[in-house]
């Protein structure tokens, strides 16, 4: 297939995941909000920090309130990253490959970007924006769904599968720092359990969790969970394997191949759950690092030709 057609399929599915996870971690951290108050400084700050997004969102605004946050976070279209230029940018891929997609795929993506951007116009109430971010989950995942059932496999099912689970891999990064970075902030309350509880249900990991520990939850397991089980779709182990699929039904995959396989035996050779929070931080960068340099093969190896 053509390299630019593989391209627009990766970054569709890339954008599109990355929606459906920056929807997760807004409302979550407004639940986790409402069940322990605090303050709004050292609800969102740590969140825009693991988004990389800190010194944008400061450039045009004073405080870290509530508002102002979600608003960037999912409004923003001078915010690459909000949910909103993150569905333009998938509408914008979709274009060019749009003939290679199932038709119900399509109208699935055209009414998530509509629905969302109909809202976008008025001023609504907190409830009713949760609402409309769940819609976006709920539409990614009916999106994913209907491509796994819909789509024969080829080239081009794998360049969507690499896009959506190097980008699930990178955003589950960037929510695991975003909690670290909250419980090292000077002053903070000891949130303990429910920062922990909230990170799973980020994931929609917390059934999961309860099938392979039946303790307390706490910081080792969840982070031991989360990096190394082999078998949830939202671990950093799960999706690398994943990855490493794509790769071996797709030409030109001799250095992501020898790649994953190394990142992956130091992943599990890892004793991260263990780690304090400085460390552990130092490890989620380290990792989305070389998630990232998964970005880079595929952009070498693929589509700079």
């Amino acid at each position: 297939m053509l390299s630019r057609d593989a391209e627009h399929l990766y970054w569709l599915a890339r954008y599109i995941e990355r929606a459906e996870n920056t929807g997760r971690l807004i409302n979550v951290n407004v639940e986790m909000m409402l069940d322990y108050p605090i303050d709004d400084s050292l609800g969102w700050e740590p969140i825009l920090e693991a988004m990389d997004s800190k010194e944008d969102y400061l450039s045009g605004h004073k405080h870290y309130d509530e508002a102002n946050v979600i608003h960037y976070l999912s409004r923003e279209r001078n915010n690459e990253n909000s949910i909103a230029s993150c569905l333009h940018n998938a509408s914008y891929n979709s274009e060019f490959i749009k003939d290679d997609l199932p038709r119900s795929a399509m109208e699935e993506l055209n009414n998530i970007e509509m629905n969302f951007l109909k809202e976008m116009t008025t001023s609504v109430s907190k409830r009713k924006r949760a609402k409309n971010i769940y819609e976006v989950i709920s539409s990614s995942q009916r999106f994913f769904g209907i491509i796994s059932d819909n789509f024969s496999r080829g080239y081009a099912f794998e360049f969507l599968r690499l896009g959506r689970f190097v980008e699930r891999a990178d955003m589950i990064t960037r929510i695991i720092d975003s909690i670290c970075n909250a419980e090292k902030k000077e002053g903070t309350i000891d949130l303990s359990t429910l920062e922990w509880v909230n990170l799973l249900k980020t994931l929609s990991a917390h059934q999961a969790f309860r099938k392979v520990s039946r303790g307390e939850i706490e910081k080792e397991s969840v982070i031991n969970f989360l990096f190394k089980d082999d078998s949830f779709p939202r671990s950093i182990y799960r999706c690398l394997t994943i990855i490493h699929k794509s790769f071996l039904n797709l030409p030109k995959n001799k250095d992501a191949l020898l790649f994953i396989q190394k990142f992956l035996a130091n992943l599990s050779r890892s004793r991260i759950g263990k780690y304090e929070n400085t460390k552990i931080h130092s490890f989620v960068d380290s990792t989305q690092k070389k998630i990232s340099s998964i970005d880079q093969i595929i952009q070498k190896s693929y589509f700079n030709n």
